[in-house]
């Protein structure tokens, strides 16, 4: 299938109580493994790629890197029968726009670093430009922190407010919006528990459909009963990147004389297409490609 705006799946998935599943891709194997997990659990689903992934995979350049990954998205999206969207995650205003004119069917703006009324007048503009091209737009507002490895303090995480949440999506006109209720980017074990009654308020007075950052950290508990109460896109990152190294690392502890990177790649991708397959039957997106 061609690259599809996801926004009908999560629209779809906020009514019938499950979360379309938005998966992180570094690599090529990587990407290879969500599409054909999707495939495999006839799911729809999200192929998204960071700021700094695009560094990575552009060898310093984010031009270049959202060139490789539309190239990526596009070919792997073609290689599935069910629909798969390509999300552009923590994105500047400059990528945002680079990313929908290079085709990425849905975009999201970090305006972490800015005012709250510069944030609010760049989000809106870009919403105007991605709905008038057919992508679907994110923003946040609140923090999920990104320690990289570095100690973090939970009392400091600016959470979401619900009267402020109600301003911006009514002032920017977003269609899918993220909420900070207390999760971490790339926490390598399941020891966050959401405020889920911060959730039940937001999801009340917020339109729009509600996604769930930093899910690796985030125990299944707290994730289940997020979905139950309102989350419809959930982000994956640290805990598919924990699966597919395991794997190159058994591989590579099991014979030292390993020096073809296909013979440590494969399983990878194995591992982590497995590890997404899991995700989605817990999201509850399995057999909702239709």
């Amino acid at each position: 299938m061609t690259l599809q705006n996801g926004l009908p799946w999560i629209l779809r998935a906020r009514q019938e109580g499950w979360a379309v599943g938005a998966f992180n891709a570094n690599t090529l194997e990587q990407a290879q493994a969500i599409v054909l997990a999707a495939q495999a659990e006839n799911a729809p689903a999200i192929l998204q790629v960071s700021h700094r992934a695009l560094t990575y995979i552009g060898s310093g350049s984010e031009i270049q890197g959202l060139k490789y990954i539309a190239a990526i998205g596009k070919v792997a999206a073609e290689s599935v029968a069910v629909p798969i969207a390509l999300h552009l995650d923590h994105g500047t205003e400059s990528e945002v726009l680079q990313a929908i004119a290079l085709g990425f069917s849905s975009v999201m703006f970090d305006g972490d670093d800015l005012s709250y009324d510069e944030n609010v007048s760049i989000t809106k503009r870009l919403c105007e430009t991605a709905r008038s091209n057919g992508v679907c737009m994110e923003a946040e507002l609140g923090e999920v922190p990104k320690p990289d490895g570095r100690a973090y303090d939970e009392a400091a995480i600016a959470l979401t407010q619900p009267d402020e949440a109600v301003q911006f999506v009514e002032a920017t006109g977003i269609d899918t919006f993220a909420v900070a209720l207390g999760s971490v980017h790339g926490l390598k074990t399941k020891q966050i528990s959401l405020d889920l009654d911060r959730l039940k308020t937001i999801r009340e007075r917020v339109p729009v459909p509600l996604v769930l950052h930093g899910s690796s950290g985030v125990s299944d508990k707290d994730i289940e009963q997020g979905i139950a109460i309102g989350l419809c896109k959930v982000n994956v990152a640290t805990q598919l990147s924990q699966a597919f190294t395991k794997a190159v690392r058994e591989v590579l502890n099991r014979d030292d004389g390993v020096v073809d990177p296909r013979k440590y790649l494969d399983p990878g991708r194995d591992a982590q297409m497995e590890a997404v397959r899991e995700r989605i039957r817990f999201f509850g997106a399995s057999g909702k490609a239709r």
